[in-house]
This record gives C-alpha cells, structure tokens and sequence, in this order.
C-alpha cells in the first residue's frame, strides 16, 4: 500500500461511444492511441467530468447528446421507464494509507468490494418524477422521440456513499488541451494552477489584500467617480483575486504567446509539483519535431511523483514515452502494451521509429526490406491479384531486416496479422530459420508469417523479380545507357545487373513506364504471402 495517489481505472457506461468500457492505467506515464474517432478524448473528458465536475455541473436539460446511441435507440424502440438511457463514471485510486482517503473509500461502486477507494457519477433520470413520466405521450419507436433530460439529476458520490465536492478532489490535476481552441481554456487552466500551487491561507490572504488595496482606492477617488447622487465601484462578484489573474512568462502573457510555446510553458508549470496528474490532450499539436523532443524530455526527467495520462497521434511520443507505456482504445475496448519486450521497447526509444504508430494501429501489415519492394508492391499486387493494398486495409512499412524481428514482438502483443517479406541474401540457415519460425507462429498466433525465396540463388527482391518478369525488364536498363553486367564482381544479364545497382530508381521507373507498370508481376513467394494476408 502506497502514500501516493493515483489513477487505477476508469469505468464508463452509456457515455458517448461507449456502451461499457473499462481501462487501467499505469501509475506514471500513459500514451493512449487509437484511429480518429475511437474515444481517446472522451476518456479524457470522463476524468475530468468525475474528478472536477465538468460539463454536467449546470442545471441545463441539453445533455441527450451524452449518451450513447444505441441507448437512444433502445428507448426509442420500447419508451418505458426501464429503458431511460444513463450515465455511469467511475474513476478507481489505487489502494493508499493517506488518511483522506477514508472519504473515497467503500463499497458504493459497480465492484461492490469495499476496499476500493474512488468517486462515482451517475447521470440519470430523477425517480421521484416517475409518475410523471408514466404520464407522457410517446411514439413508439420514433426517431423523433425525446429523452426527458428536464428530470435528469447529475449525481456525484465517494465510494464511501459521501457526497463528493471538487474541493475534496484527493488528485491535484491539471488538464491541458492543446487539439481545439477552446473559450476560457486558458482561463480554466490559470485558476487550476493557482488553486493547486496557493495554498487556501495564502489565497484568502490575497483575497482580502486585494479587496483592502481596492476599497482604498475607492475612497482616494471619490471624488472621480461620484455620479450625481450615485458612484461608481466595482462588482463584487469580479473583484475576486481568481477572476484577475493572468498567467505570464518573462512579462508576457501566455495568451499572447504562439501556441506552441504556450504548451510547452503550460506543460513545464505543470510538471514543476504544481499538481500529481496532468491530462493531455495531443501534446504535440502547434509544435515543431524539436519541439516536441523538448516537451518528451520534460516530461521524461520530471515525471517522478506525476500520473501523466496523454492522447496522441504523434509516432514520436508513442516510440520515445516507451511502447510499454502505450494504452491502445479499438473497438471500444483497451489494450495495453506493457507486455512488449524490455529490448524492443528500447529499441523504438532509440530511433524515433516513424511508422510505429500505424504498426500498432494496422489490422494487416506488411513489412518489407527497402525502397524498392516499398515502392513496387502496391503495382504488383494490383497486376497480379486483381485487388489493391487500400482496398484489403492493409499498410506497408519499410523496416530492414535488422528491426522486423522487433515488428514481430510488437505484433504478437497488439494481435494484427503482419507479413514479413525478407531476402534470403544466399544464406541457407536464413532460409531455415524462416522456416522454424513460421512453424513456431502457427502453433501459437497463426498471425505472423514471415516470406522469403527458398532458392539460395533467388537471393534478392531484384533478382527474384527480374526471374518472373524477365520478357517484360529486357529494356530496362536503358535508362542508364552503359550499364556492366558486373554486380559485386559477378556477371549478371544485363537489366538485372542495372536493378541491383540502381534500386530504388529502377523501381520508379517500373511504376511509372508505360512498358512496364501494367504488365509487371509478384514474385510466387511473395504472391503466396499476401494472398495468405488477404485472407486473414
């Protein structure tokens, strides 16, 4: 049992798109990822609507929107009082000895384990109005039909059955939102600081300073201010110290800032034991790649003691924050990554691997040795299967064949189909460790399969390609007029020999010539590969 407080879990139901979803969280940094529209906002936006009562907290009726729809469509299919669409949130700490944690702590959640310590918020009708509604006129099954959202209640309650009130928030928390902007953002995040940073002696000490320094300068200026029989004053209500202040960073305001300088200061204020969970929402967002470096390394080096929970679409901050740290949301459910080896995590830290992210987040993958078969593949799938790579969903990545074994540790966690096309750069134990290793994926996944030509002479993509489309490449080398046939002191024909020196242009030439680009076939083994893919 720890003294430090943090987030575990989170639980949602009815909200948005999520019908029931749970995640747990990792007690220092978390990188939730995902495809546009799969909820990573919406999870931050729950934190925030438990912890500090947000969005829900206005006796407004407009908030039917918050459900999900295949809540409003049940009720609209059979309108009774059963079928009312609600919200549940539920926001777990981890197990913890600080005394005030007694408030948060018992058996009033969905666990019912009285051990666990937290908040519950329930959106949901009020049923003292029951009568009233079994007295309203619906259509059946309407899309018209309306949730009566004016007999709602918006609750909030401590595991321990306590009203709960964001002053007692157990969490320092600051959230920084950098995808939108929003009105009074800036406003929200100026107040947080100073709430959390000032403590409530200081800030009742500044208050009344404050009001002591302008009431004297009411009475000094009198005599300005008298309107006939009237004066002018300040509004009460405004003379808060709260309502004054302005955030500013060597005299200028963080407002009148770019915004990727004012993230970074919001951010760098926020890890300086200004709060112990920060929120945020695409940190990457207004900043440059150096930019962004810098705010991982911030975050990196003052991390001790913070819960950092972040959205991103940014490979930069997947790969750099550490794979293990990563929390995937697909399909409404949550996967986390920390099962990924220690080695390739490091491994991705240290080469800012761009394509990582659209790894994780590929159904079916293919990853190839270089430019040429990266370039060249979409054209022969095209003439030889009929179909395309965007049509099947699936994404090819340059990899080398030094890191695809790093892919494949990646896959066997995130559980996508990948196909690895490699040479087999005339080495028969290549050829056999293929062979076992696909034996191996069979028995356990059946989602991995790695390709390559089992003739030690087919050695090469190039060599490979050129024997199944020798008719078609015979004039190839005419775009380098004077091409040897020599290649690392062995004689080749001709075209072959100008594909395996000049790769990469060989391959644009391929696509584009009219000569070729229609007529140019897959390799069989590399046939066999994706059409075992397609059909995964």
């Amino acid at each position: 049992m720890t003294s430090n407080i943090y987030i575990k879990e989170l639980k949602i139901k009815g909200y948005k798109r999520f019908a029931e979803f749970s995640m747990k969280f990792n007690e220092e940094i978390n990188v939730i990822i995902g495809e546009n529209e799969s909820g990573k906002s919406t999870i931050l936006e729950a934190l925030e609507i438990v912890l500090n009562q947000t969005i829900f907290n206005y006796g407004s009726g407009i908030f039917e929107q918050y459900f999900t729809i295949e809540n409003v469509r049940k009720f609209q299919k059979n309108p009774v009082f059963e079928n009312l669409p609600e919200i549940e949130i539920e926001v777990f700490f981890n197990d913890s000895n600080d005394i005030k944690m007694g408030y948060f702590n018992g058996y009033h959640s969905s666990s019912k384990d009285e051990s666990k310590n937290g908040i519950r918020f329930r959106y949901s009708f009020d049923e003292s109005f029951k009568q009233l509604f079994e007295e309203m006129s619906f259509e059946v099954d309407s899309e018209n039909i309306f949730i009566p959202t004016d007999y709602y209640n918006a609750n909030w309650e401590t595991f321990a059955g306590r009203k709960y009130n964001r002053r007692k928030v157990p969490i320092k928390n600051l959230t920084i939102d950098n995808s939108v902007q929003k009105n009074n953002l800036f406003d929200s995040y100026t107040k947080r600081v100073y709430n959390n940073k000032v403590e409530t002696v200081e800030r009742n000490e500044l208050s009344h300073n404050l009001k002591s320094n302008l009431n004297q300068f009411l009475i000094e200026n009198e005599h300005l201010l008298r309107i006939g029989d009237h004066s002018l004053g300040f509004d009460e209500r405004k003379s808060y110290f709260e309502q004054l202040i302005d955030l500013k960073s060597n005299g200028v305001s963080l407002q009148n800032m770019g915004k990727g300088r004012e993230n970074l200061i919001k951010t760098e204020i926020a890890l300086d034991r200004v709060c112990e969970l920060i929120l945020l929402e695409e940190p990457e967002n207004h900043l440059s790649y150096l930019n962004t470096r810098k705010l991982i390394s911030e975050i990196q080096e003052k991390k001790d003691g913070v819960q950092i929970i972040l959205t991103t679409h940014s490979p930069l901050i997947v790969s750099r924050m550490n794979l293990q740290n990563t929390l995937l949301i697909n399909e409404n459910q949550c996967h986390t990554l920390k099962d990924i080896p220690e080695e390739t995590a490091n491994f991705f830290k240290r080469t800012d691997n761009m394509n990582i992210l659209n790894f994780i987040l590929s159904k079916k993958v293919i990853i190839v040795e270089g430019h040429s078969e990266y370039i060249l593949l979409p054209t022969l799938v095209k003439n030889s299967l009929k179909t395309t790579l965007d049509k099947e969903g699936i994404e090819v990545i340059s990899g080398a064949g030094l890191t695809y074994m790093h892919y494949i540790e990646v896959s066997k966690v995130v559980k996508n189909n990948l196909l690895v096309i490699t040479d087999n750069d005339k080495k028969q134990d290549t050829i056999e460790k293929i062979k076992s290793l696909n034996q191996e994926f069979l028995e356990s996944t059946n989602l991995i399969n790695l390709v390559c030509d089992s003739d030690i002479k087919m050695f090469t993509f190039e060599v490979c390609l050129y024997k199944g489309n020798k008719e078609t490449l015979k004039t190839i080398s005419k775009h380098k007029p004077g091409t040897t046939a020599i290649y690392e002191k062995e004689t080749y024909d001709q075209p072959l020999a100008y594909m395996l020196k000049n790769k990469t242009e060989a391959a644009m030439s391929i696509t584009e010539d009219e000569e070729y680009k229609d007529k140019i076939l897959l390799p069989q083994y590399i046939k066999e590969g994706v059409l075992w893919l397609t059909q995964s």
